[in-house]
């Protein structure tokens, strides 16, 4: 019996709900989106092509947007009955268009500031004086806020009118570009430039994203349309963040959107950044809160962008007029409804008393972790304190109006100050050091004047006897109920050992870079000086005639002859280091690789024609400055070294190559000699003496004057190297001397 009264009330539900809706004429819509088909309108196709709009009675034809058409014209001229735009409704409407939003789908902004991460800039106050590229309907307002709000007179930034062409943020004609960050940052990243993004957001301007709209008179004439679209649109999002990939193959399949090279990857990304801006997961998808419509108000009135009178009644859709018919129809429903819940009401009387008892469970469930999260909170709140006065932080507050000074015990720890006999202090100034009073002066000026931020310096406070305590101090302003009223809410944090340190550090930097020069002075001094005597005793000892010596003589003249010469070739050695370490560098002068080597090889000719290597060369780049002295240099070592170090069971072969990026020259050398074994060495590979072959003659000193030469310079210098397979040097010179 019971089975069946249920299956009688289901079908006439479902009858009865089929011929309303059969019963309904179609009704035309045009919707006119915000910008080309994309993933940003994915709810709106998936309700067309799920008929979610076909069972509300509603004939839905999308009018593609573009950058030379206006959404907000488009609906009030009535070239459309349902628009797509962003939270700058809220400042047309108060300019005086007649428009009504009718549902939110973007519970965050997806606007931003898209700049190049190589350019430097990380916030809003990078931008001063900087060239903007930003269009006035599309998120202007939002953007325009958080200069205000980050204290950046709007007419400091250069304003240029959106081309709609990343390739202008690339080549530099802007420093940066209003952007959405569903689509624009994944473009640029696609072509290998990385970007920064700075939003809105992070600084606490979180407005609304998408959302749908109609004009006034539309909404007040076709209430039911109005409400019938929104529950369609909503599912259709429903649907589409179900089913992403369904909706990304439908997308490639609208006209023109392969020809703007959108593809499968372009689509994802979109999809799961638009995902994150709908927030579908915590807040309902169409759900308006008034209350942020009031805040984002608020807010163009504290900047001064809307006048002081300026209201939201009106902006958000309420039906407000009466349709007797589908009222007529809900009350027949609600009485067939009403029926059968009594003809099943014994059923549910069975369950009440299960539910009832899990609801009790539930409730001393929820009291329980009440408790625990209660505790949680309570040691927390203890964790903190104690990371409080670890860190040596003091905690204070002062009301300027009412002249109310408040400070922590830390702060009196600090100072060397009873809290329980602290005097009455009548404002921050008493504990300043004078010379660093006007310092905060001017920060509370600033803030004062509605430039409110964080603001943080260093200041000097001077404890009970009178001596300085570096401390950072931080505070923000903020207003309170009473006219005019202002709180300042701040800590300060104890820097003074570390300024005593870092001035320790200094004056042992200092010290230590005097030394350094007087150790190279006396070096050089040094060297130069005892090679004179040295020549002469080499020059000697070639005039001696050793076959008037005695054999032992002999022996004891050839030790003290091979003694002689080791010194003077460390001399030699030690007077090119030394000489290489110096500040007076050569001048720098256009070289070309290809001349360079050229005359290097000449230099070497006889040692090249003896081993006959394979050189392969590949100059892309052949002119730059830089010192040819150290150029001929580089190039002597790094030929000397692949013939010295060659395999001698195949035949040498060198690749040398010029190319160069943005910053840097780059001279690649490679060969197929021998190789290292750079774990075991690598640490060693670049010091002075340095030989790991002791069969093969050498000094131990070419890479060491390489590496010199080119750090002088700010060049870079990298190896890579495999036993048995061959060594490549790279080194990277920099552009800008």
């Amino acid at each position: 019996m019971r089975n069946l009264i249920q299956f009688v009330f289901t079908c006439f539900i479902i009858i009865s709900t089929c011929f309303y809706v059969a019963a309904q004429p179609q009704e035309r819509i045009n919707l006119q989106l915000k910008w080309y088909h994309q993933f940003q309108f994915a709810g709106y196709y998936a309700a067309h092509i799920k008929k979610f709009y076909e069972k509300e009675g509603l004939d839905v034809h999308f009018i593609e947007g573009g950058d030379q058409k206006s959404v907000l014209r488009e609906v009030t001229q009535g070239h459309a009955d349902f628009g797509i735009t962003g939270s700058d409704i809220l400042y047309n409407y108060i300019e005086g268009s007649p428009v009504v939003v009718t549902s939110v789908i973007f519970q965050h902004s997806p606007y931003t500031f898209m700049t190049l991460k190589k350019s430097g800039i990380r916030s809003p106050l990078n931008l001063y004086k900087r060239k903007v590229m930003a269009s006035g309907d599309q998120g202007w307002f939002l953007l325009r806020s958080l200069f205000f709000r980050e204290g950046i007179p709007p007419d400091s930034i250069k304003l240029m009118k959106h081309s709609w062409n990343n390739q202008d943020l690339i080549d530099e004609k802007v420093d940066a570009i209003s952007a959405y960050s569903t689509v624009e940052p994944f473009q640029l990243k696609k072509k290998g430039y990385e970007v920064y993004l700075i939003s809105p957001r992070d600084y606490g301007l979180d407005f609304y994203g998408d959302l749908i709209f109609t004009s006034k008179r539309y909404a007040e004439n076709n209430a039911d349309v109005v409400e019938a679209f929104n529950r369609a649109s909503i599912k259709g999002w429903e649907y589409a963040l179900a089913h992403k990939e369904e909706m990304i193959t439908y997308i490639l399949g609208l006209p023109g959107v392969k020809e703007r090279n959108i593809t499968r990857e372009h689509l994802e990304f979109e999809a799961n950044e638009t995902e994150n801006l709908i927030y579908s997961n915590l807040v309902e998808i169409g759900h308006i809160n008034t209350g942020r419509f009031q805040n984002m108000l608020d807010m163009y009135k504290e900047l001064k962008i809307v006048p002081a009178s300026a209201s939201i009644d009106g902006l958000v859709f309420e039906k407000k007029e009466i349709n007797w018919e589908k009222i007529s129809y809900t009350i027949i429903l609600i009485a067939v409804f009403v029926a059968a819940l009594f003809s099943v009401i014994f059923i549910w009387n069975r369950r009440l008393v299960k539910i009832v008892n899990k609801k009790t469970k539930e409730l001393k469930d929820e009291v329980e972790n009440r408790k625990i999260a209660e505790e949680i909170a309570r040691q927390n709140e203890l964790k903190l304190k104690l990371a409080i006065k670890g860190a040596n932080i003091g905690l204070w507050e002062w009301d300027v109006y009412t002249q109310e000074f408040t400070i922590s015990k830390q702060w009196c720890f600090l100072l060397g100050l009873d809290f329980f006999s602290l005097p009455i202090r009548k404002n921050i100034f008493d504990f300043i050091h004078p010379q660093d009073i006007p310092i905060l002066k001017k920060s509370l000026k600033t803030n004062f004047a509605g430039i409110r931020r964080l603001s943080m310096h260093q200041l000097r406070l001077l404890n009970s006897n009178g001596d300085e305590i570096h401390v950072l101090i931080s505070f923000r302003v903020i207003k309170t109920e009473v006219k005019k009223g202002r709180k300042l809410y701040g800590v300060v944090v104890n820097i003074d050992n570390i300024k005593k340190q870092e001035s320790s550090l200094l004056q042992l930097s200092e010290e230590l870079m005097h030394s350094n020069k007087e150790l190279k002075k006396f070096a050089y001094i040094t060297s130069h000086n005892l090679r004179a005597p040295v020549v002469n005793i080499v020059a000697l000892m070639s005039m001696f005639e050793k076959k008037e010596l005695t054999e032992n003589n002999v022996q004891i003249f050839e030790k003290l002859d091979a003694s002689v010469t080791k010194l003077n070739d460390t001399l030699n050695d030690l007077i090119e280091i030394v000489s290489n370490s110096r500040k007076d560098l050569p001048k720098l002068d256009t070289v070309n690789f290809k001349c360079v080597f050229e005359d290097i090889c000449r230099s070497i000719n006889l040692e090249i024609e003896r081993i006959n290597p394979s050189i392969i060369l590949d100059f892309k780049t052949q002119d730059f400055k830089y010192t040819r002295s150290y150029l001929e240099s580089i190039f002597l070592n790094m030929l000397t070294n692949a013939i010295k170090y060659r395999d001698k069971e195949r035949k040498l072969t060198i690749h040398i190559s010029t190319y160069e990026d943005d910053r840097y020259v780059y001279l690649k050398v490679s060969d197929n000699g021998i190789g290292m074994d750079l774990k075991k060495n690598g640490q060693r590979l670049f010091e002075l003496y340095q030989r790991f072959e002791p069969s093969i003659q050498g000094k131990g000193i070419g890479l060491f004057l390489v590496k010199s030469q080119v750090e002088s310079l700010s060049g870079k210098l990298f190896v890579n190297s495999e036993l048995g397979v061959g060594t490549t040097f790279t080194i990277a010179f920099l552009k800008e001397l």
